[in-house]
This record gives C-alpha cells, structure tokens and sequence, in this order.
C-alpha cells in the first residue's frame, strides 16, 4: 500500500475515533445518573452492557467498534492478517476445552488469580500446555494473565460463569459446526451442479446422511445434543439482549387485548418478556408437540398465571401448514425462524401465514447491512469511504446504524452451513416478503444484538 494512502486512511480513522468516542463519553458523563435509574439502564447492567441503556450510544459503540477494527487491521502486515486468520481455528479448539471443564467457573470460585497448575489438577490437563491456551486466550480478551501463568477472569469470560445456557449455546456453534464443516466446500459445488431438487438441504446433511440437523439432535443416539441444543436456545433472550425488544419496538402501542401469534414460539420467551410490563396482549405461542409438552412441564409460575387468566396460550402447530381460524386477524411473530430456511422454504411459510389475513407480521432476525468499501486506490478514495461511516443514525438505510459485520456474516454462513438458510440483507428482505403478499413498513434495530432487527411487514 502507497505510504500516501495509507497515510488519508490513518487519519481518517482517527477523526472518526476522535470524533465518536468525545460524543459517546460526553454522552455518558450526561446521562449517568438518569441512564442508571432507567429500565433500560438497569437491563443494561443486567447484561453487561455499559453503553446500551439508549440506542443513541449502543449506535456509537457499534461505530467506535468498526473504526477500530479497521484501524487495527491498517496497522498489522497484510500478510499476519491472513495467517491469524488461517489459525483463527484454534481460537474455538480452545475455547471448547474451556467450557468442557468449566474452566471460568473454577477461577471464580477461587477467588482469580489461579495458577495453571492448580486449573491442571482440577481439569487432568498439562499444566503447560494448558497455561499457554489460556495465554492465547488472555491475548484475545478472554481471561487474563494477572502473572505469568496466573489467570483471572475478563468480563468476557465472566459470562461463562455458572452459566450452562449461554456455554450450552457456544458448545452449539463449536460442535455441530465442526461437524458441518468438513463438508461445506462439496454442499457449495452440489449446489453449483444440481437443480433445486436434488441439491442437499445443507452441508450438515451430507455429513448426517440426510437428517436436517433439527432431526438429527432428536434420535435416540445422539439425545445428549438435543438437550444441550434445548438448553442453548434458552440462552438467546440473554446472548442477543432480547430485555430490550420491548423498548426498541412500540410493542405498547398495540391496541387492548390484541393477539399476537409467536410462530416457532418454543417454550415461551417472548411473551415471558412482554407480558410482565404490557400486560394487555394475548400470546399463542406455536411449535411442533415435543416443544409444546416441554413448555408446559417447565412453565414458570408467571407463566402458569398467565395460562390461567387466558393471556398465554401454547398451541401444536406445523408452521408450514395452514394456520387454524381462531387465529385470523392476529399479529404475527417469527422470532429467528425465517434464518433457518433458503428462500422457497421461507414462502411457504410465510404464504401460510398470509393466508390467515394477518394484522401485521413482525420478524425478528439478523439483516446484513450495506457493504462499506474496505479501502480505495487513492486518498480521495479513502475520503469518501470515512465520510460514510461517519453518518448518523438518521442517515443510515432503512434506520439501520452502521455496525460491525463479524457476527452477522458469521451467522449467514452458520445458517447455510447447518441448515440450509442464510442471515439476509435488506433488500432480500423486502424481495422475499413481496413474494409472500407482505410489503416491509418499518425497521427496527435491537440495540444490543448481533445483527437484528425488527422487520415489521404488512399484508398486501
């Protein structure tokens, strides 16, 4: 790269940096005391989340994170780039031993500033090898060396802490992935090759023999990773700050007693969210029977309440079937379903729920924002791309912010990896809602998730 542009890109970066980091402290330092009083300050801290008690600053955090992203990877050799990310495996393979012997939890309950040999005895691991993984770890935020070979937790690592959900989630993206992966590259030319009907459903399916994964966790032999799967989804409310849906989208506003339809609903997330603090609606949460009869066993005693009064109820129900009467007119809701599925697959479910005449129909999942240049061929160029990204939030497309990719692009190719699906951008969005007899009227970010949004579409 020419010194010159190199030299526009650098400062670029740094009046973005400069600029966004004085507002979002001065932010801060305005609203603390308001922020920490709020409902959305105290989920928050709940979470862990210093700059999410306002979409106003979760929208600078998110802009400072790509800035600095992009200054960090000015400042490295092209060529490390490439070879951190041709080893970036290991971060995984590390992070797997971690959670199988409940390593953060350990350090906890000892107070941090554990030695490696005394994480070696509890865990029967090399004491050596396992001071370095921890080491790579600590360079990468998760734990820190307090000495050499002492350890203490991070905040990153603190979430691992007598937290099974959220570890039972991780465990889910390293295990069944691993599987997947090895055969990632023959689902891509089977796809190249073959017509839609003999094209497999997705990578995880040539590794199974044709079990979609959802089936493959449920066979008797492999119950084990249908438990810890169960368990993991429990965790999304948490992992993708969910206690924030009610204030970043006016659920509130619907009218008195209005029905809302949580299609693929599970055991109750969401009205167990909503219902607490907008006591008006009326949940029927749908989901296949063993779902159903899951819910009903672990239902909470809010829940029960709630079954009681006739505000919550759980209804068997194959989405891709057409919907019952009783729920013509309603809201409906698909929270993370239409990800699971390629874009034929999501038409038929979607033109099932069309056909009930629904009020509205709103859609919770990940959208992939507009591509933002990497770099230019000049400082001219680089002027431009830094004048994007500093746009605001009222600038932005569709009422996207601008945020950092890494986890949505992730999630696009664990969703094609595992099942098939993808995350898409928002243009995909309105395609696939058109062909479905809706038309996309409003988005709205959740402020403090990897990615999503609020789509909320009405029938045409």
């Amino acid at each position: 790269m020419p010194q010159k542009i190199a030299l526009a890109r650098l400062t670029e970066l740094l009046h973005v940096i400069e600029e966004v980091g004085q507002d979002l402290r001065k932010h801060l330092e305005q609203h603390q005391q308001e922020n920490s009083e709020s409902r959305a300050g105290r989920i928050a801290e709940g979470l862990s989340l210093s700059f999410h008690a306002e979409s106003v600053t979760a929208n600078q955090a998110s802009l400072l994170r790509v800035a600095c992203d992009r200054l960090a990877r000015l400042v490295t050799p092209p060529r490390h780039l490439l070879f951190e990310a041709a080893g970036s495996f290991y971060t995984s393979l590390c992070l797997n031993i971690v959670l199988k012997h409940d390593i953060a939890t350990y350090i906890h309950t000892e107070d941090n500033n554990v030695t490696a040999e005394q994480i070696s005895k509890k865990c029967s691991l090399d004491a050596d090898i396992l001071a370095r993984l921890l080491r790579y770890l600590s360079q990468r935020g998760i734990f820190q060396e307090t000495s050499p070979g002492v350890f203490s937790n991070t905040t990153a690592s603190s979430t691992l802490v007598y937290n099974p959900e959220f570890k039972a989630y991780l465990d889910l993206l390293i295990h069944e992935g691993q599987l997947a992966a090895p055969y990632f590259e023959q689902f891509m030319y089977e796809r190249f090759c073959s017509d839609a009907s003999s094209t497999p459903l997705s990578a995880f399916t040539l590794f199974s023999g044709g079990d979609p994964m959802y089936k493959w966790i449920h066979l008797p032999e492999n119950a084990h990773r249908g438990k810890n799967f169960n368990l993991a989804m429990t965790s999304l409310a948490r992992t993708e700050g969910l206690g924030f849906l009610p204030l970043d989208y006016p659920f509130s506003s619907l009218p008195e007693d209005t029905l809302l339809v949580d299609v693929g609903g599970g055991i109750g997330t969401l009205p167990e969210l909503l219902l607490a603090t907008i006591p008006h609606l009326r949940f029927i949460v749908q989901d296949l029977e063993a779902t159903i009869t899951l819910a009903e066993e672990v239902a909470s005693s809010n829940m029960k309440r709630w079954i009681a009064e006739g505000k919550v109820k759980f209804q068997v129900q194959d989405f891709f079937s057409l919907q019952p009467r009783e729920v013509g007119g309603a809201v409906f809701i698909l929270k993370n379903i239409i990800h699971n599925y390629p874009d034929e697959k999501a038409l038929t479910l979607l033109r099932c729920i069309r056909k009930s005449n629904p009020t509205k129909l709103l859609i919770v999942d990940r959208v992939v924002t507009p591509h933002l240049q990497t770099e230019a061929e000049d400082e001219k160029g680089e002027l431009e791309i830094y004048q994007n990204l500093r746009r605001t939030e009222t600038e932005c497309v569709d009422r996207i912010p601008l945020n950092s990719q890494g986890v949505p692009t992730m999630y696009d190719l664990i969703m094609g990896s595992l099942h098939g699906g993808k995350a898409r951008m928002l243009m995909e969005w309105k395609v696939l809602l058109e062909r479905g007899g809706f038309r996309l009227a409003g988005v709205f970010p959740l402020r403090a998730s990897m990615g999503q949004a609020v789509l909320e579409a009405l029938p045409v």
